[in-house]
């Protein structure tokens, strides 16, 4: 719901509480599987709106970033895995909260190495959001542009990191029952969110996702602290 909603949140919301429950290795997998489902539905609806000037460079970078990302993943600890995901997603939230949005001109130059960025912590934590999301927020001041070049990076950079975990033997990990549980959850949330925008605007995505990435984020910090 708050991917659809936003534009982002999805890994963000969900990397700190899957990691409560599964493996972090195997949380990470399992998130870029269903970031796969939700692109599917999503793919047609926003490309058009999406940015294409800022959108190709970031995901070049992330074609950069992803296979380090994967390699990092097969040598962190698991829980060293959950202490970045807590501060990568509080982080995001914070600079999200300190940070308005500039107005809305230049920033290309920049998009290259956050695709980078991004794709590092998504191959290694499963949550590329951070990087691209202050990234966009804060050059782009139309909401409903930010928020459809959001979307298009992470359906294309999911892709990007399933071929990188198909390659080093990962996918095979993941339980077919997780997702049966979660794939009906994501398409109900992908609706409603879409449902609430549509209705809404974007006016509201900035403070709901905000709380919700603090939430999520200090649960996991808790946890890989505790």
């Amino acid at each position: 719901m708050l991917r659809a909603f936003s534009g982002f949140g999805f890994a963000l919301a969900a990397m700190p509480l899957l990691v409560l429950v599964i493996e972090p290795v195997n949380a990470v997998v399992l998130c870029a599987v269903l970031a796969f489902v939700a692109a599917l539905r999503s793919f047609r609806r926003v490309w058009r709106a999406a940015d294409g000037k800022r959108l190709k460079p970031l995901l070049a970078g992330s074609l950069i970033g992803t296979p380090i990302g994967v390699y990092a993943l097969d040598i962190l600890p698991a829980q060293t895995i959950e202490l970045l995901i807590g501060i990568g997603v509080l982080a995001s939230a914070f600079f999200l909260w300190r940070g308005g949005v500039r107005d809305g001109g230049g920033g290309t130059a920049a998009a290259l190495p956050v695709g980078g960025l991004a794709g590092l912590m998504g191959g290694a934590l499963g949550i590329p959001g951070p990087p691209v999301v202050i990234y966009l927020l804060r050059t782009e001041a139309d909401a409903g542009i930010a928020r459809a070049t959001l979307m298009m990076f992470f359906n294309v950079s999911c892709l990007i990191s399933l071929t990188g975990y198909a390659v080093a033997g990962k996918l095979a990990e993941v339980s077919p029952a997780l997702l049966v549980l979660g794939v009906p959850c994501l398409l109900i949330g992908d609706w409603l969110g879409f449902h609430l925008f549509e209705r809404f605007g974007g006016s509201h995505h900035r403070h709901i996702s905000l709380v919700a990435l603090a939430f999520a984020g200090a649960i996991a910090l808790i946890n890989a602290l505790g």
